[in-house]
């Protein structure tokens, strides 16, 4: 039997990361992934030489002075890829007001004060929470204390952090905002992080804000999974192996102890710690081989909402989208300031007042696609429930009649749009559940409610020894940044216990 320090299943940004972290401490790893690539959600992939981004725009943690950098640079794999440096975030349009967010919070703060002259005083009392916020956040996450201490003395050293998990983004801003546009402009992140105001986390919502709002953010040339392949090739530069086309079927345990893993081929690796980056409602009651703990896990996993899906079409065209018109990167479109009403839209399936993001990953890195072409990604939140019983005829014509829907309504920013297409693909939340064997499809894991976000979010300890978690669906959440911050504190987890393990 082949013997490891770790194994990690599922090569997602945090099983990556965390397999990197500990295979450049000198631990020996085994990183089982069930698809022949990288990356997770997070991937690429072609179509007729035109390089599709799955779901990533950009990473803000990446930018200068960002954590992910850092720690990049700390590898060596900053000099494996190219960083863009973006110029904006995004252009943010709704029925009456449209800007674009440059990662400079002072001229967002200043458009929001001209368009909102009657709020200016409010506007600095909020931003000026939100500072105070982040101020305690920062100090909170770099603390040196042990974890257990930190969360005792949180309330005492760190009140903003309570108060802010307490908090839905609604009552936050409300507390300060009165004109509900403005409320609605200042909210408008909140499809970043799956939920709408009135049940997102203000914790989850501020970590969203800032990094989009607040930091630069990168692209990696050639698209993302240049990055998951450089780590990948890293990994077994110092040692450790990576196995693809591997599902793993069963975590062992010994005496309440991780002790192996079995694939599908019936093969088993033993290790003295495994990371579970594969989401955690399988992790703990499909894999686990003791039907005891996955019986006492059950209720609780099945207490827990799932995040929303969504819906995108993959469009790969003749001339870049620039030439129609696209002047950013990316569009958030919004038909109504109401998010409770956008979010219901696309839970309810209407496809027509739903929000939608244009992304024009071309306008970022002219190399993916042939000399002038472009790609359009039109993306929406989306329902499982919309698609998990149609037959496979009516779910193929409902998923062709929905991207159809969806490219005339980009066709009303980018004139002449579908004269354009020569590649068209779509995915649905059935997708989403598929090939990231995602429940549900939720591509944010848990939903991020006050119930289920910050302290009140599902840990990475387990009540196996030896079994950690990784990923969207634990601890801080989704999101390449959350998931690297994931899958970092899940190593270090790791090397703690390999320090006391015999």
């Amino acid at each position: 039997m082949n013997e490891y320090d770790a194994i990690i299943i599922g090569a997602g940004v945090g099983g990556l990361f965390s397999a990197l972290k500990l295979s450049s401490a000198g631990k020996k790893v085994l990183l089982i992934e069930k698809q022949p690539i990288p990356g997770g959600f997070a991937t690429t992939f072609s179509r007729k030489g035109f390089i599709f981004e799955s779901s990533l725009h950009c990473v803000d943690a990446m930018g200068e002075d960002g954590e992910m950098r850092e720690f990049l640079e700390e590898s060596g794999l900053d000099k494996e890829v190219n960083f863009i440096e973006l110029n904006d975030f995004a252009r943010i349009i709704y029925p009456e007001h449209d800007f674009v967010a440059d990662f400079n919070k002072g001229n967002l703060i200043t458009f929001l004060k001209k368009s909102f002259p009657q709020e200016i005083k409010n506007l600095d009392k909020l931003f000026c929470e939100f500072e105070s916020f982040y101020v305690q956040f920062d100090r909170f996450y770099n603390s040196k204390l042990p974890e257990w201490l930190n969360f005792i003395i949180c309330p005492f050293l760190y009140p903003r952090i309570i108060k802010m998990s307490l908090l839905t983004v609604e009552q936050l801003i409300g507390r300060y905002i009165k004109d509900e546009k403005l409320k609605g402009i200042i909210g408008d992140i909140w499809r970043f992080a799956g939920l709408p105001p009135n049940r997102l986390s203000a914790f989850y919502f501020l970590l969203v804000f800032q990094g989009y709002f607040y930091n630069p953010a990168v692209y990696i040339r050639g698209g993302f999974a240049r990055l998951f392949s450089a780590i990948v090739k890293k990994i077994k530069e110092n040692g450790s192996e990576v196995k693809f086309n591997t599902t793993v079927q069963k975590i062992i345990t010994d005496k309440n102890t991780a002790a192996a893993v079995v694939t599908q081929n019936q093969e088993e690796f033993k290790a003295r710690v495994i990371i579970s980056n594969a989401n955690a409602i399988d992790t703990l009651t499909v894999l686990l081989d003791s039907e005891e703990i996955k019986a006492n896990y059950r209720p609780k996993l099945s207490s827990l909402e799932k995040s929303i899906s969504a819906f995108q079409v993959y469009l790969g065209l003749s001339i870049p989208p620039r030439e129609l018109g696209m002047e950013h990167a990316l569009y958030s479109i919004n038909t109504t300031y109401n998010h409770d009403d956008s979010f219901n839209y696309s839970r309810c399936g209407n496809y027509d007042l739903c929000g939608i993001e244009l992304v024009d990953h071309t306008r970022i890195d002219p190399g993916l696609v042939p000399q002038g072409k472009g790609t359009l990604l039109i993306m929406t939140l989306d329902n499982y429930a919309n698609w998990s019983d149609l037959k496979e005829e009516e779910y193929q014509r409902k998923k062709n009649e929905v991207a159809i829907k969806l490219i005339a309504r980009a066709e009303e920013y980018l004139p002449g749009l579908s004269q354009h297409i020569e590649v068209m693909e779509a995915a649905t939340p059935k997708t989403m559940a598929r090939y990231g064997l995602s429940p549900e499809g939720a591509i944010y894991g848990f939903a991020q409610t006050v119930g289920q976000s910050s302290i009140n979010r599902l840990g990475q300890k387990t009540k196996i020894k030896g079994l950690i978690l990784a990923g969207a669906w634990t601890r801080p959440g989704a999101g390449v940044h959350a998931c690297f911050v994931s899958g970092i504190d899940a190593a270090d987890l790791a090397l703690r216990q390999l320090k006391f393990s015999p």
